[in-house]
């Protein structure tokens, strides 16, 4: 398996819930999980812990009223030489307890170092997720 197949299961995977596939998108199934951090680009740095399902995180924070139900990707650019993945599509949004959808694009890269994800771009949010050292304590 390459080391971009988890990402590509991870996008496959994502809606309601979120199952070991989108976990394992940022190395967070099984035992010594990785710990990441949000990196916000404003005129304030500001940075926050990802939480237990960092991947939930790709889309931006959302607002309670809404849940995450599909992802599609259209457009899939590895770079292995480089050791990035640009990955490009839309995410579907439901207001929850309604059938009222809104569909977003998203626009994420994605670099590796040693075969693991290190950081990923959200390049229409301004913001990325970075994996924290593994000596760094995870936030609670």
């Amino acid at each position: 398996m390459d080391e971009f197949e988890p990402i590509r299961r991870g996008y496959h995977a994502f809606g309601l819930g979120a199952d070991e596939n989108v976990r394992a998108m940022l190395d967070q199934s099984g035992p010594g999980s990785a710990c990441w951090e949000i990196h916000r680009f404003s005129v304030r740095r500001r940075s926050r812990s990802a939480g237990e399902v960092a991947a939930l995180e790709l889309f931006g924070h959302l607002p309670e009223q809404f849940e995450l139900v599909n992802v599609r990707v259209s457009s899939w650019e590895p770079d292995a030489r480089h050791a990035h993945l640009v990955v490009g599509g839309h995410f579907r949004l439901r207001v929850r307890g309604t059938s009222e959808a809104v569909e977003l694009p998203f626009s994420h890269v994605w670099s590796f170092a040693g075969g693991r994800v290190q950081r990923v771009l959200n390049v229409l949010d301004g913001f990325e997720l970075r994996r924290l050292q593994a000596t760094a304590p995870c936030a609670a």
